[in-house]
């Protein structure tokens, strides 16, 4: 696979990179559970041009200030995205983070978005955890600020989109556990 040339202000993009480069976008974007729009914004482009990028349409030239505002709103390293060589990015949600460790002078550290994946693994463990202290749905629903029925969802890992810091702190007080309980646990 070709790589890729910097020149200027410009970075030149082979076509046998166009589908990598596309997948990468893609992914990294869902992993940090971030919307197309969301994502165009942060970089500064108009969300239909974004699409086209992850649909595998990129453009033979990228301004070199456009991929810098990508790689940081991807959280990712300088040349990750268009190198074909680099190898995959861990998960971004910190995995080994103790609650204990989240939490700095009475202020916790969240990600302001929890991916999709890390979402699924603690629907089911909430909903133990809320049968277990014998709250119902309806109760933990009302002091998250969500439907009874976007609760079920959530604790059968039905997740149509992430769910951001916010929202998890919210169902961590109403389940009645420390800050950052549910995302420390597997």
């Amino acid at each position: 696979m070709d790589g890729i040339w910097v020149t200027g202000a410009r970075e030149w993009i082979p076509r046998s990179c166009a589908l990598l480069v596309a997948q990468r976008l893609r992914d990294r974007r869902r992993e940090l559970g971030l919307t197309q729009v969301e994502l165009a914004t942060k970089v500064g482009v108009a969300p239909p041009t974004y699409v086209h990028w992850e649909t595998g349409r990129v453009p033979d030239t990228v301004a070199a200030g456009t991929v810098k505002a990508l790689e940081a709103a991807l959280q990712i390293p300088e040349g990750w995205l268009l190198s074909p060589d680099t190898p995959p990015l861990p998960d971004p949600v910190v995995t080994n983070c103790r609650a204990s460790a989240c939490v700095l002078d009475g202020l916790v550290s969240l990600p302001v978005r929890i991916p999709v994946a890390r979402c699924e693994q603690i629907g089911p463990r909430a909903a133990q955890l809320r049968k277990a202290r014998g709250l119902s749905t309806a109760a933990v629903a009302r002091d998250c600020g969500v439907a009874s029925a976007t609760l079920s969802q959530w604790e059968r890992a039905a997740f149509p989109k992430a769910l951001t810091g916010k929202q998890l702190l919210a169902w961590e007080r109403a389940l009645q556990l420390p800050a950052g309980e549910l995302l420390d646990s597997r």
